[in-house]
Formats: structure tokens, sequence, C-alpha cells
């Protein structure tokens, strides 16, 4: 599966802008602003990182407040990565659960039944929806929008993704189902790549374990 490029990624950090124009003196937000854009839980959405900067320029922000702004976005991107990795966590947690009758999530304290489980399975499997390359493709594509695509910028997106992962791994009391540690290698890749090549165009996914 090809890895759609820099100019495909759609997304908007509605949340990070919020809080930026928190910080703004009130005689400098008589401007209206735009209607806050709806996001569900499945997809999050970020402003390219060329548009926020044209934000932060417009509301003439200080240089203290500049960055401030930027480590709330990075803050608001890191929590996204560690939504979306918890999610693909519990799929995969339901998904490794025994088949025979009903069975107990002890994590969740949640029953889970078969039919919950196959759709579980189904979810993380490699054309599913919290699949490695599913999940690798969201967030390298977070990454790419928040950066806009510059490439000097990879070693922050990597850091703020690592920190994801390492939030999640906290909050599920130390290790994470295998489909995530896949995950994070697979987002590595990647990383790599864009790192080599200065975009991402061009990458193509191997299922783990083939070359």
């Amino acid at each position: 599966m090809l890895v759609s490029s820099a100019t495909s990624a759609s997304y908007n950090a509605s949340a990070a802008a919020a809080a930026a124009v928190k910080a703004v003196p009130a005689e400098q937000t008589a401007q209206k602003s735009e209607a806050p854009v709806q996001r569900t839980p499945d997809t999050d959405t970020f402003v390219k990182s060329s548009e926020a900067e044209n934000t932060v320029e417009a509301k003439k922000l200080s240089a203290d407040q500049i960055s401030r702004y930027q480590e709330q976005r990075t803050a608001s991107f890191t929590k996204m990565i560690n939504e979306i990795v918890s999610s693909q966590a519990n799929k995969g947690k339901k998904a490794q659960l025994e088949k025979n009758g009903i069975t107990k999530d002890l994590f969740t304290d949640l029953v889970v039944t078969p039919e919950q489980q196959l759709a579980a399975q189904q979810a993380i499997g490699e054309d599913g929806e919290w699949g490695v390359n599913a999940v690798a493709t969201r967030i390298m594509d977070m990454c790419v929008a928040l950066s806009g695509g510059d490439a000097s910028k990879i070693e922050e997106m990597r850091a703020a993704v690592d920190k994801g992962f390492q939030q999640a791994v906290g909050q599920w009391g130390g290790s994470l189902p295998s489909i995530c540690s896949q995950t994070h290698d697979e987002i590595n890749k990647r990383f790599d790549y864009w790192k080599e090549n200065g975009n991402l165009d061009g990458y193509q996914y191997q299922k783990a374990g083939v070359e």
C-alpha cells in the first residue's frame, strides 16, 4: 500500500489553536475566528504547519506566546498519539482473549463476547482500520501535516510520537499488545525513509516479517 504524500494530509490542530488564542491579549482577539472543526474518535485533524504559522503571525504574538503556542500544539499532538495507541491496544487486547464462550476483559472490566472478539481481530488485521499499516499511516499523515512536510522537523515529530507511545505504555501497566509495538516499529521505518528521501512519496508498506 502506497503512503499518501504530504499534499494529501488534511489535518486541523483545532485544540492547539484554541489554546493559543487564550494566550493572546483580549484586544488582539477581536478578529472573528473560524468555527471549530468537528473531530471523531477515529479521525484526528491538524492544520499544516505553514497555515498555523500564518495564524500566529496574523495575531502578532510575542516570542514567549509563540513558544507556548508551539508547545501546546506538540502536547496536543502527543495526546492524540496516546489516544490512538490506547484505542489500538484495546482492540489488540480484545482480539487476544480466549474464544471459549464469554470472556472478561480485566483491563476494561467489560464482558467481551466471541462476536466482539472477532470484530477486534478483523479491526487489527492487515486491512483493518486499527491494523499496523492503517494506524502508522494515520500517525505519519499527522506528522507531515503538523510539520508542513519539513524534513528538518522529523526528529521533533519522532520524539512527540515516542512520548505518546510511552504515555500509553504507562496507562497500560508497563506493556502494550504486540500490535502496538509493531506499529511503533513501522512508524520509525517511515521516519527513516522520510529522513533519507526528504518525503514519504513512494514508501511501500511491507507486512512484518516480509522482506
